[in-house]
């Protein structure tokens, strides 16, 4: 039985949503005020690696961007370089060359992460231990409930033979929101590396469903916070995620669907 493709997304959205409920609200709240470091974070990972996903969370919390290295099973783009890096394919790994770090282990990332961007500069106590914040269970729970998209490279010889961008494209949004994963997995299948700019949600006033937010009136966001920032600087006047940038055809686009399609269309 073929599946229409608009009622494919539906259920791919509703798959997505699932895993973020199972998350119980991670990767959604975040600092107004991130300490971006000067030099780039780099994060080898893929979509689907629960592993990975704790330390996405965390870099949504702190509010961090990063620059995300996809590198999924089966995959030649960017999981060939993390061998030669770490000695082995294991995701997650992070590169801080801010503190001249190179990590493999998501503990020792999310420890290192709270440790230098946080404002306590420790690390909270349900995230002082790999199953503190749930990661053996409902993180991979999560992972099959959006049936394990982005776990492997699509057409990896492809993609191999395309190589990278000349430049790296830009995601906006935060890890909890259904429509910026969806996106995710595909830019992950596809091994298409991007800055991922993280936009969680700052306050009460944020949250919202399919564009209705649970505050009426006028939408204000924190005063001098990073939404207030981006909104001025990145998205004029506008607030709405997923939102990608694609400098090398210089693409400026939202919508979760019209994105998946325009990367199948340009990297796939």
């Amino acid at each position: 039985m073929i599946i229409p493709y608009a009622l494919s997304f539906k259920i791919k959205s509703l798959q997505a949503t699932t895993s973020t409920l199972l998350r119980g609200g991670l990767g959604n709240m975040g600092t107004p005020t991130p300490m971006q470091p000067e030099k780039s974070l780099i994060l080898y990972e893929f979509e689907a690696c629960p592993y990975s996903r704790r330390v996405r969370e965390v870099m949504t919390q702190l509010n961090l961007d990063y620059e995300s290295r996809p590198s999924p099973h089966r995959g030649h783009v960017y999981r060939d370089e993390l061998k030669k890096l770490s000695g082995k394919k294991q995701v997650p790994f992070l590169i801080d060359e801010n503190t001249d770090d190179k990590i493999v282990d998501s503990q020792a990332i999310i420890e290192h992460l709270f440790v230098h961007y946080s404002k306590k500069g420790e690390t909270p106590e349900k995230y002082q231990k790999t199953t503190g914040d749930n990661a053996t269970l409902t993180n991979k729970v999560a992972s099959i409930a959006s049936m394990m998209r982005g776990v492997k490279a699509v057409h990896p010889k492809k993609n191999k033979a395309r190589g990278k961008p000349d430049e790296l494209l830009h995601l906006y949004g935060f890890e909890a929101s259904p429509f910026c994963r969806l996106v995710r997995e595909k830019l992950s299948t596809l091994e298409v590396g991007y800055i991922n700019h993280n936009v969680a949600r700052e306050q009460i006033e944020d949250i919202g469903v399919f564009g209705k937010r649970l505050k009426l009136g006028k939408y204000k966001p924190i005063k001098g916070g990073k939404r207030e920032h981006i909104m001025k600087e990145d998205m004029p006047g506008k607030l709405q995620f997923p939102y990608l940038v694609d400098p090398n055809t210089d693409t400026e686009m939202f919508e979760s669907q019209d994105i998946i399609d325009y990367l199948v269309k340009t990297y796939g």
